[in-house]
């Protein structure tokens, strides 16, 4: 007999600070990074170019490769399955509601590389909260403003 999978109640936690972000889901242990703890660890300023539907634009940004973050994070692997982590993706949630998602393999530096970027400073001014920054992308919709929540999900084969 197959013993049921692991279910987790979610504890009770009080509302998010207007500068954090939740990391949450299918991991060991949900915990909360402050922007300017993020800010603190932030790599060298990049340039960004997309294109809108009305004119082509480039954004100077810094911040934390989203992939340096997620490597904190602690999933609730099945180790009966063989490479478990590809299965994942990642939730990027804004305080308004938008979300997008990304693979863990899209962002991992050994599989897809993406340089997915947590961006706590946006053509040079110091965000409350950060921007999820997709600069490979062309388009900006990916892009998730006043970020609050990165939140991994299993997608399992049925």
């Amino acid at each position: 007999m197959d013993l049921l999978p692991e279910v987790r109640v979610p504890a009770r936690r009080p509302p998010l600070g207007a500068d954090e972000v939740l990391v949450s889901g299918a991991v060991r242990q949900e915990w909360v990074i402050t922007t300017p703890d993020l800010h603190a660890h932030a790599g060298l300023p990049v340039d960004v170019h997309y294109a809108t539907t009305r004119r082509r634009e480039v954004h100077h940004v810094q911040g934390v490769p989203l992939h340096r973050v997620l490597q904190r994070t602690r999933l609730l692997l099945d180790e009966r399955r063989k490479m478990d982590h590809l299965n994942f993706v990642v939730q990027a949630r804004s305080e308004d509601g938008f979300q997008v998602l990304l693979s863990w393999a899209e962002v991992d530096p050994e599989f897809g590389g993406c340089p997915a970027l947590l961006a706590t400073r946006y053509n040079g001014e110091v965000l409350t909260r950060p921007t999820l920054v997709v600069p490979t992308d062309g388009r900006s919709s990916r892009y998730v403003r006043r970020l609050c929540g990165l939140h991994l999900v299993r997608v399992d084969q049925r």
